[in-house]
């Protein structure tokens, strides 16, 4: 990051939080983040709509997003992209693509690691309790999150992956942790994985206790490349 104003931070929140993005933005800002702050509703969430033709993929996240990031970028330099949860992974396609001048994830290493029979089941077992649920068969209402989110998401399951990723990255990285992370990408791993990985640990990894190990951290590298 070079000198000058401060970069922006985007937040690609979790797959199914009821506080989608508004309540990163209030935590961020009141935590004294130097650059705007940008954390859109993701398609199913808040005030975002399911998207058309009723699927979620992965990647939806880093497709959402495209267009906040480009009006957050214009005649900046890249923004500070925070991926959490289950939407970790999406953040971490927008840094391997040169959308980001740094990376937090937070509980977004991936995880558990599953065998492909492990991971066929457990698709299987979600789609069974979907359509179990008249909620999330229906028209996903506005307004909230989408009733298929009550029903565990699928994330990103191939530790391969997760480290040939890691490895590919080549900005600034945090790694906040929590007990509720299910990541099989040991710390240790992580330093040697990425060449400028800072880890955080914390209680939870709600907004509130995040945002400050966050904002220290932003300013931390911008002041490293001033």
């Amino acid at each position: 990051m070079t000198g000058g104003a401060a970069a922006a931070v985007l937040v690609v929140h979790d797959a199914g939080d009821p506080g989608a993005g508004s309540a990163w933005a209030e935590a961020l800002e009141a935590a004294g983040c130097p650059g705007a702050v940008h954390a859109p509703d993701l398609p199913g969430h808040g005030t975002a709509p399911a998207p058309e033709g009723g699927a979620y993929e992965l990647v939806d996240a880093a497709f959402a997003v495209l267009p906040v990031l480009a009006d957050a970028d214009a005649g900046t330099e890249p923004s500070v992209v925070v991926g959490v949860g289950a939407n970790g992974w999406a953040a971490q396609l927008l840094a391997l693509g040169g959308r980001a001048s740094a990376l937090a994830l937070v509980d977004g290493l991936g995880g558990p690691w599953l065998t492909p029979s492990e991971v066929i089941a457990g698709e299987r077992d979600w789609l069974r309790a979907v359509f179990d649920d008249p909620a999330a068969t229906g028209p996903a209402p506005v307004g909230a999150v989408d009733p298929r989110f009550r029903h565990v998401v699928p994330r990103q399951t191939s530790v391969d992956l997760a480290r040939r990723g890691a490895s590919a990255l080549r900005v600034p990285v945090l790694v906040v942790e929590s007990p509720a992370s299910r990541s099989g990408v040991h710390r240790d791993e992580l330093v040697d994985l990425v060449p400028d990985v800072t880890v955080a640990i914390v209680d939870d990894a709600s907004p509130t206790t995040v945002a400050p190990h966050l904002v220290a951290w932003v300013r931390s590298i911008a002041g490293a490349g001033a």
